[in-house]
């Protein structure tokens, strides 16, 4: 017997005597059920969160720039003088606006998003700058630390009704425990899409807007355990 026939036999006497071995070692499965449960919460907004813009049309696009320039920092400084509330300018656009294939006009814009867990607080400030801004939208939220507080207690609570319920399995098909198999843990609760409000004219004639009437109201948080356990084979 030649050199390469010795090698073949010797691998196919080893996958001989290995193909028991790893049989054995493979771990035998029973039966399994998968299933899900979940915990909510309805929590109060805490954050609101509005953009505001100021917007310019007209012929001279250099002049429109300069005063949606000082609008916004006008804005801006407003804001940052308000304790509580964080101010972030956003898009600027400086655009032509087409009529019949040619330029007849121009459109300067820029806009800022103000946040705030005061409410009372952002209520009188939208009020301030409504004067030469615009409301683009408002949104309520809840903050990332309450939100986090609230998922952690509902993982507790959803974790416990998926231990009852495999209990519950078991015991229904006179099985005496379970072990868990696979587990996945979800969160859901988006904050509402943001509310479009109808402009509000920087030209009003009066020198003061009244503050808006704002209830934050609230939204369902949800954790959502699923998972597969298997049943431990009756004795």
């Amino acid at each position: 017997m030649n050199c390469k026939a010795r090698f073949f036999s010797a691998l196919v006497a080893a996958a001989i005597t290995m193909t028991p071995a790893a049989a054995h070692e493979a771990s035998p499965t029973y039966d399994r059920v998968n299933f899900r449960v979940s915990a909510m919460k309805e929590v109060d907004n805490d954050t609101l969160v509005v953009v505001m813009y100021h917007e310019r049309n007209g012929q001279h696009p250099t002049g429109m720039a300069d005063d949606v320039n000082r609008a916004i920092a006008w804005a801006v400084e407003l804001a940052r003088k308000t304790n509580g509330i964080k101010v972030q300018t956003l898009q600027y656009r400086q655009e032509p606006v087409y009529r019949n294939q040619s330029i007849s006009s121009w459109r300067v814009r820029q806009s800022i998003r103000l946040e705030s867990n005061d409410v009372t607080a952002l209520s009188r400030l939208i009020g301030e700058l409504q004067e030469r801004l615009s409301v683009a939208s408002l949104r309520y939220a809840i903050s990332p630390k309450v939100r986090q507080e609230v998922e952690d207690e509902l993982i507790t609570l959803a974790l416990g009704r998926f231990g009852r319920r495999g209990k519950l399995i078991a015991d229904e098909l006179g099985r005496s425990d379970y072990r868990i198999v696979a587990m996945d843990v979800s969160t859901s609760g988006a904050s509402p899409a943001p509310v479009r409000m109808r402009a509000i004219s920087a030209m009003a004639e009066s020198s003061s807007v009244t503050a808006p009437t704002l209830e934050p109201g609230v939204q369902s948080v949800t954790v959502q355990v699923s998972g597969t356990i298997e049943l431990e084979v009756s004795r």
